[in-house]
C-alpha cells in the first residue's frame, strides 16, 4: 500500500469521503472479513479511491 497517496488528503476531504455510506459499508466489511483495523480499511479505501480514474482520462490517454 501507498502511503503517500493518503497523506496529501487533508482532514476535511476524509471526513467527506468517510460520510458515505459506500465508504463506511466497505471499512465495515474489510474490517470483518480480513480482520484488520479500521484505519487500515480506510487506508485501503483511499488507494482504491486514488487508483480508480475517471472514463474520460481513460479516454484521452487511449487517444494520445
Amino acid at each position: 500500500m501507498s502511503r503517500t497517496s493518503t497523506t496529501k488528503l487533508g482532514l476535511h476531504d476524509r471526513q467527506r469521503i468517510f460520510a458515505s455510506p459506500v465508504a463506511r459499508a466497505f471499512v465495515r466489511i474489510v474490517v470483518a472479513r480480513r480482520g484488520i483495523s479500521e484505519a487500515q480499511a480506510r487506508r485501503i479505501y483511499l488507494d482504491y479511491l486514488n487508483r480508480s480514474k475517471p472514463a474520460t482520462d481513460r479516454r484521452r490517454r487511449e487517444m494520445a
